[in-house]
């Protein structure tokens, strides 16, 4: 029997457990591949996120990569770019899934208060913004305005 096919076999599976994990490891993205420029006032917001949320959900700004929600940078995101016009539909609606949960695949109550607010606030201004900042200034209440969620009825 000829030895060749187990020196093939021998190179090939060097090079899957040696050289390719090597080449990734080593490999970069751009400078700015998947950042997200995340004001300093908005720290707290995306500490809440990664913290209570990100076991779950995927946000870029939020740092998190999560395994069972949807990416909130996708689903939130549909026409592929955030605008400040669109923060007011996105607070309410981040607003009261956590407040609210959806139909038993999100809790309710995750987050209370000024907790869930300023989460809202964060993911509201900060989907879809990888490589860049945030759509408005979280810190004015003109710019970021955080109503209260609607009652949550019948859940």
């Amino acid at each position: 029997m000829s030895r060749t096919p187990f020196i093939v076999f021998g190179i090939f599976a060097a090079i899957c457990v040696l050289v390719l994990p090597i080449w990734a490891l080593a490999s970069k993205g751009g400078e700015d591949a998947g950042t997200v420029d995340v004001a300093s006032g908005d720290r707290a917001g995306q500490e809440l996120f990664a913290s209570n949320c990100g076991a779950c959900h995927t946000l870029a700004a939020g740092g998190t990569d999560g395994v069972v929600g949807p990416d909130l940078d996708e689903l939130l995101i549909t026409s592929g770019s955030n605008t400040p016009e669109m923060y007011s539909s996105l607070y309410t609606r981040v607003i009261h899934a956590v407040s609210c949960g959806i139909g038993g695949r999100m809790p309710k109550g995750i987050l209370i208060a000024d907790d869930a607010k300023e989460v809202s606030q964060f993911v509201a201004a900060y989907a879809g913004q990888i490589g860049h900042g945030p759509t408005v200034d979280t810190a004015d209440p003109e710019q970021a305005p955080t109503p209260e969620p609607e009652p949550c009825g019948g859940q």
